[in-house]
C-alpha cells in the first residue's frame, strides 16, 4: 500500500496539505516499507489561499490509500476522501519513521477495518 506524507524536510509530518510543495510516497506492507518517490508539486500564483489546486493534488496522490498531514481543511479533505484517500491529521510533527514503524506493527496484527481495506486496496481485482 502507498502512503503520502506532507513534509518540508522528508523526515517529518510538518506541512499543511494545500501548502505541501513535496509529499513523500512509501511503499509499506506487513513487513517493510521504503521510500518509493517524493512528489513535487509547483507553487501557484501568490494571492491565492493556498498554494497549490487541492483538487487536482489529490488526482495526482489518489494511488495513496493514506495521507498524513500537519493540517487540512475542510473543502481539501473532501477532495482527497472522493480520491479514495484517507486523509490523517496529527497534531505536532512527527517523524515519518516512527509513523512508519507504529504502521508496520498494526498491520502485522489486527488492524481497524479502515487499515485492513487500505491495506488490501491494490490487491483487489478491478
Amino acid at each position: 500500500m502507498k502512503i503520502g506524507f506532507c513534509t518540508n524536510d522528508l523526515k517529518t509530518v510538518d506541512e499543511h496539505y494545500g501548502r505541501a510543495t513535496k509529499v513523500a510516497i512509501y511503499e509499506i506492507d506487513e513487513k517493510s516499507y521504503t521510500l518509493s518517490e517524493v512528489r513535487e508539486f509547483a507553487e501557484q500564483d501568490e494571492g491565492t489561499e493556498h498554494k497549490l489546486d487541492t483538487g487536482s493534488k489529490a488526482e495526482k496522490l489518489a494511488d495513496c490509500a493514506i495521507l498524513y498531514v500537519a493540517q487540512i481543511g475542510g473543502p481539501a479533505a473532501a477532495h482527497v476522501i472522493k480520491n479514495k484517500i484517507h486523509p490523517v491529521k496529527v497534531n505536532d510533527p512527527v517523524p515519518i519513521a516512527e509513523i512508519l514503524e507504529n504502521l508496520k506493527t498494526t498491520l502485522a496484527g489486527n488492524p481497524a477495518p479502515w487499515l485492513k481495506k487500505a491495506l488490501y486496496r491494490d490487491r483487489q481485482p478491478e
